[in-house]
């Protein structure tokens, strides 16, 4: 995938009391922790001028431009096979909307409206931190030289459950290593407040109970949220999915970016 993430550490997240699931092996990895792609010697592009009035505008397009050309050339051509298994298997839908960086899977189930959203943002900010994060690095580091998969980075999702006239409850997980953790249930009377992007609505957010410390909660109660999210397909198959999806995502947004860069600089 993208080499030029490969440059960063991606493992570091707080893993929360309760986790359920392990790693599936009918989900396809795309790597996280690959070898780095290496550009081959000869790995070059046309030079064109750019129309700009600085120096070192056809410098920064050219490279833009080479750079773009070579991600281009090792990209997956149509929906990866990953992606396809997932849909066939599961009753979520993808709504991907390019140049965005969140992604939601939505489903029904009963008189539930379902929605799962995650950002690619996650990519960028999973670095290990100081005191615990280094410490949990290391050991993951550890544990990965004795696995056959590799480990993956935190995903950050926010389930949002639905129903009529009832309200909504959000449900904020970690999905990593084929692996949900559960961090925090919120209940909202008003169902709109749970999902409206709007600065009335996120005052409004902040002036309510956002609920209890989940961790704190009796540990029945929590195996018990755990099972009513697997019920509803929030399991180890989607947490298996969503690294690799980010993964790929963020992938098809960085050429898009270098594309879209390369032609204003050389405009």
């Amino acid at each position: 995938m993208a080499s030029h993430l490969l440059r960063a550490s991606l493992r570091a997240v707080s893993r929360p009391a309760i986790r359920y699931g392990a790693t599936s092996s009918a989900m396809p990895r795309l790597g996280a922790f690959a070898k780095p792609m290496i550009r081959p010697m000869g790995c070059q592009s046309v030079r064109f001028m750019s129309a700009g009035g600085g120096k070192f505008d056809s410098d920064l397009a050219h490279k833009l431009n080479e750079e773009h050309t070579f991600e281009k050339s090792n990209e997956e051509a149509g929906e990866p096979a990953f992606v396809k298994e997932f849909l066939e298997r599961n009753a979520f839908q993808i709504e991907d909307k390019p140049g965005h960086d969140e992604v939601s899977l939505t489903r029904s189930f009963g008189n539930e409206k379902i929605r799962v959203l995650f950002s690619i943002a996650d990519i960028n900010n999973a670095t290990p931190d100081e005191g615990f994060f280094q410490e949990e690095a290391a050991e993951a580091a550890v544990e990965e030289e004795d696995s056959e998969l590799p480990a993956s980075f935190p995903v950050r999702a926010s389930v949002t459950i639905e129903k009529a006239d009832k309200g909504s409850v959000v449900i904020d997980t970690v999905a990593q290593d084929g692996e949900i953790a559960i961090e925090s249930v919120m209940y909202y009377k008003d169902g709109k407040l749970a999902t409206e992007q709007s600065a009335e609505a996120d005052w409004q957010r902040r002036g309510l109970y956002i609920g209890p410390q989940f961790d704190e909660l009796d540990e029945g109660l929590q195996e018990l949220f755990a099972q009513y999210l697997e019920e509803r397909g929030v399991d180890t198959a989607l947490a298996s999915f969503l690294p690799d999806y980010v993964e790929h995502k963020e992938q098809k947004e960085y050429i898009r970016w270098l594309e879209n860069v390369k032609n204003f600089v050389s405009a």
